[in-house]
Parts: C-alpha cells; sequence; structure tokens
C-alpha cells in the first residue's frame, strides 16, 4: 500500500535530510512560519529546471508573505548544491537520495517504480498542519502563481 499524503488541516510528516550545502536540516525547525514544500523529480530535467527557476524569481513574493520555501528531491546533496549554482537559487534544496524517497514516501509523493519524487506541491500552517496541496503530472509544469496565491489566502498578511 502507498502512503498517502495527510488531509488537509492535520499534522505533516517531520523529517531530517541534508540541504544543497551538506547541512543537516529539520522541517519541524520550521515551525512558526508558513513553508511550501516542493517535490520535484529531476534537478537538471527541463520541466523541473523550469520550475526551479520560477521559484527563484518569485521567491521574493512567497517571502514577502512570510512563507518559506523548501525543495525536496531524490538528487544527492551534491547534484542539488550544482543545480543551485547553475541557477542561483535563494531558497533550500533537500536531498531525499537516502533512505532513497523516505520523505516523498511520508507525503505520498514517492514514485517506487520511477525512483523519484513526483510533482507534488505541500502548504504547510506555522503550526505544522498542511492548509494545501497540489500536484501534477510529471511532464506537467506547476503554476507558482497558484502557490502564491495559496499561500495569500492561507497566510494574508
Amino acid at each position: 500500500m502507498r502512503p498517502v499524503a495527510p488531509p488537509i488541516g492535520q499534522p505533516v510528516a517531520d523529517f531530517h535530510g541534508h540541504d544543497q550545502h551538506g547541512r543537516d536540516f529539520e522541517l519541524s525547525s520550521w515551525r512558526g512560519t508558513p513553508v511550501l514544500l516542493v517535490f520535484f523529480a529531476f534537478s537538471f530535467s527541463s520541466v523541473c529546471g523550469d520550475e526551479l527557476e520560477q521559484l527563484r524569481d518569485a521567491n521574493y513574493l512567497f517571502d514577502a508573505a512570510g512563507c518559506r520555501i523548501v525543495a525536496v528531491s531524490t538528487d544527492t546533496s551534491f547534484v542539488l548544491r550544482e543545480v543551485d549554482r547553475q541557477l542561483g537559487l535563494d531558497f533550500t534544496l533537500v536531498s531525499d537520495h537516502w533512505p532513497h524517497g523516505a520523505i516523498g514516501a511520508a507525503y505520498g509523493a514517492f514514485d517506487d517504480k520511477l525512483g523519484c519524487d513526483r510533482r507534488h506541491s505541500f502548504l504547510i500552517g506555522p503550526d505544522g498542519t498542511l492548509a494545501w496541496s497540489k500536484q501534477a503530472d510529471l511532464p506537467q509544469t506547476r503554476d507558482m502563481h497558484e502557490h502564491l496565491a495559496a499561500v495569500h489566502y492561507h497566510f494574508p498578511v
């Protein structure tokens, strides 16, 4: 049986991982602020790269709304560091490489047949509960304006 995402209004799973710089990351350390948790498949694919650039370009708007972005992929921290360097990202990337896909599995985002996290987004409230979620097929780009609208709707400043 495949794990599923928590229902809206319920607590989300905490997780530990390593960011693009190899530093420890724990989701619960960001309690008290909304978090947009974005799972993506492959850093250097055209669709994932486009989404990461959209997040980079809109990050100041998320930041102004008091929301922090965390993007998660099964790529290693080394790969995430390189994509960060090439794209000039200014948000946290977390590796879901080992145990492979464990973070994505806890959110119902890991595809065990493809061996990667799928395009799932979760807006987590300051109290650690799920406020909103969205998923898209692998070849489909998510609309980051829709994500920003969800932040403004659920956490108006």
